[in-house]
């Protein structure tokens, strides 16, 4: 399932120890800066994992999980809905940069007004310092694709309007509104 390495299974949970702590405070951004538990319409979470996201809610009905694992997804086709915000926690790093471009071109068609919500590796120097001494210096060894790179693609079509950093700027958590309908996207 992991495209360049065979340290990982993702059917596994890694919130724990000091993942957990890391995962879960960037989740509870995500719900703070999108306003999560106050959204009345859907909220995708792409990539969903164990539904952490909607474990750590208070707006639990409303939050729709897709994953590749089909057995933690909760629709089989997350193009058939229309949600009024995206979240993709940890997610797009494993993603090539042409697979983003098609899922956000996906997002956009699905709904053009929808709001993302994006949290990304920075993998800075403190970053790989912190997995060292947390026993993980493998965790990013699945990632395809880096930051700024993936940052790119997003701001083809999506701007900033909120962006935190987080743990010494080892993560990025960025709320993103849509440029333009994708009607007027190339392909």
């Amino acid at each position: 399932m992991v495209r360049n390495t065979d340290n990982f299974d993702y059917n596994l949970d890694y919130y724990h120890g000091f993942g957990k702590y890391y995962f879960n405070y960037i989740l509870k951004t995500i719900i703070s800066i999108g306003n999560i538990n106050q959204e009345p319409g859907l909220i995708l979470d792409y990539g969903c994992g164990f539904s952490h996201l909607k474990q750590l809610s208070k707006n639990k009905k409303n939050i729709i999980g897709y994953d590749i694992i089909p057995k933690l997804s909760e629709v089989d086709d997350y193009r058939k809905l229309k949600p009024s915000k995206i979240v993709i926690s940890a997610v797009l790093e494993h993603l090539y940069l042409n697979e983003i471009e098609n899922l956000l071109q996906d997002f956009l068609r699905m709904n053009p007004e929808a709001i993302l919500l994006v949290s990304l590796p920075t993998e800075n120097i403190i970053s790989k310092l912190m997995m060292f001494f947390a026993g993980m210096s493998n965790a990013h060894d699945d990632h395809v694709s880096k930051y700024d790179d993936i940052n790119g693609v997003i701001e083809k079509y999506y701007k900033p309007a909120i962006r935190k950093y987080l743990f010494f700027k080892m993560s990025q958590v960025t709320m993103y509104i849509p440029l333009k309908n994708i009607n007027n996207v190339t392909n």
